[in-house]
């Protein structure tokens, strides 16, 4: 966290402990002093200092460097959410919705979730669009408000974003269809190793729709990489695709399923 005019609040000695945990933290693991750097996020946290009880509970949640204590994880959460620390909210959020470190309470996490997606958290923004397209557990399914979600979080390049948004333009759901949008955010989201988006994207080519041209050889290094990431069906489309290569067939069936979800 930068220092602003908020941390003027706190000791001089609490702002350079939490200074020296970022520090610390960003060492390469294996020269890592965890020793130092769990004692200055202490001395930062106990001094009352956000960022560090967050990162604190973090490590907690983990065990990195330490016992793994979902309770305690909680506990640094909530001093730090108390002080509207937005990584904490998302963070205790998802504690509440699995259960960790406390009693599962999903309309908890929802609040928790709602407060940090106002802040802007693109984690949050893309976890309420999950809950209103696919609706149950008290939440109405709503394709529009799932889109608007997913077009926010996408705005800073969160990859789970624009490959659901990509999915919200195949499918017509929540926006007018549009296979050229699709193909657009499909792209992006595989440029980030998305599997899903690759398979996707792999499936345009193949069929030759959403503005591209029909290439199989592209088909075939997308799926490729989509398997790669342990995409099954990707493993059997890129078999497929070189089958159809070999024998110099193109239009030889359509062996593929439609658009992944």
């Amino acid at each position: 966290m930068n220092a602003s005019s908020e941390e003027t609040a706190y000791p001089a000695e609490v702002l350079a402990a939490h200074e020296q945990s970022l520090v610390l933290a960003q060492a390469p693991a294996a020269t890592r002093d965890q020793v130092k750097l769990l004692e200055q996020l202490r001395i930062a946290a106990e001094g009352g200092h956000p960022r560090a009880q967050c990162n604190l509970g973090y490590l907690y949640a983990v065990g990195d460097g330490l016992e793994a204590n979902a309770a305690e994880a909680v506990r640094w959460f909530k001093l730090a959410a108390e002080q509207e620390d937005v990584q904490a909210i998302y963070n205790l959020s998802q504690m509440y919705q699995g259960g960790h470190g406390v009693e599962a309470d999903l309309a908890v996490a929802i609040e928790l979730l709602r407060k940090a997606a106002n802040a802007g958290h693109p984690d949050a923004l893309y976890n309420l669009g999950i809950f209103s397209y696919n609706g149950g557990e008290g939440i109405e399914q709503d394709h529009r408000a799932a889109f608007i979600f997913f077009e926010n979080a996408s705005t800073v390049g969160h990859s789970e974003a624009l490959f659901s948004l990509g999915l919200c333009y195949s499918m017509g759901h929540g926006v007018t269809k549009d296979d050229h949008k699709a193909v657009e955010l499909y792209q992006k989201a595989a440029d980030k190793g998305h599997a899903n988006a690759l398979y996707n994207l792999g499936l345009y080519y193949y069929y030759g729709e959403g503005g591209l041209a029909k290439d199989l050889k592209q088909a075939e290094s997308l799926f490729k990489r989509a398997a790669d990431l342990g995409h099954e069906k990707a493993t059997s489309a890129a078999a497929s695709v070189a089958e159809e290569l070999k024998a110099s067939d193109a239009g030889a069936g359509q062996p593929f399923s439609e658009i992944q979800l």
